[in-house]
């Protein structure tokens, strides 16, 4: 079993983690999501101190493909790098910004923009299951917790072997239960929802840059299973649970409105 973040003497202590912010302007759903604002923040800025509150991320910084998503983070603080608007994906968006800093990480992490709510906690026991050197590539997946998360095709799905690595990704439920055994676990057991983050070896994610889109991927709009289908591993660490990530405007009022219980929560307190 990999080595937890509070192991005394673990390894995982002195993994050197970048975690870099792919903040796409574009958005079909909500519209320049990134320069949100109703909290007196971007929407990206509260997922990079967010990022940067993990204690096993060595530095943050958030790669974006806009000047005024650029001026915004650098006007408070956050280290931004301008990358390329035409990256078919955030996992080359993130290898683009890996390359420009020119500086040795044992592991990078590609931390969704729009994901504020992601558990440190959960970053950190990513970042420490590689202290095993036969991981190249890990992702979370957090426990499903209503049978509508299984049907939904927006919630996506991960199957795992017995050593934690991902056997498949879905936006379909499965496992398929129709012809099940009994005593079998369900798919409600057996399944687990993935929370998109990624974290990678440096080499990995040049050699997944590099790779063919896949017909899976294709098929699925789903990028890890590229990875998947040219043979290679990746792990699925347990998360505490799934981030709430920000694809509508319901979603993001649902965020200043916790946003905001928080605040009141922290005065009150005090």
């Amino acid at each position: 079993m990999p080595p937890t973040p509070t192991d005394q003497g673990s390894p995982s202590k002195s993994i050197r983690a970048l975690a870099v912010l792919p903040a796409r302007i574009g958005s079909t759903r909500l519209p320049r999501k990134m320069l949100l604002e109703e909290t007196g923040l971007p929407l990206f800025v509260h997922s990079a101190r967010n990022a940067a509150s993990c204690p096993m991320v060595s530095k943050v910084v958030v790669a974006c493909d806009d000047e005024q998503v650029q001026a915004a983070g650098e006007k408070l603080g956050i280290e931004m790098i301008q990358t390329n608007p035409d990256h078919p994906s955030g996992t080359d968006r993130v290898r683009e910004a890996y390359d420009k800093l020119g500086e040795t990480w044992d592991v990078v992490l590609n931390v969704q923009a729009d994901e504020p709510d992601l558990d440190p906690r959960d970053l950190s026991s990513l970042i420490a299951v590689f202290a095993d050197p036969t991981v190249e590539a890990a992702t979370l997946g957090a426990p499903l917790t209503d049978p509508e998360e299984m049907l939904s095709p927006s919630v996506v799905k991960v199957v795992s072997n017995h050593a934690g690595d991902a056997l498949y990704f879905s936006r379909s439920a499965i496992p398929a239960c129709s012809h099940s055994r009994d005593g079998a676990p369900t798919p409600m057991q057996a399944a687990r929802r993935h929370v998109g983050v990624y974290a990678f070896r440096p080499a990995a994610l040049a050699r997944f840059c590099a790779l063919p889109v896949g017909s899976l991927e294709q098929t699925e709009n789903l990028e890890q299973l590229r990875w998947l289908e040219a043979g290679y591993r990746m792990r699925v660490q347990p998360a505490q649970r799934a981030a709430r990530g920000i694809d509508t405007r319901t979603d993001y009022e649902a965020f200043v409105a916790r946003w905001a219980s928080a605040l009141r929560n922290q005065s009150s307190s005090r």
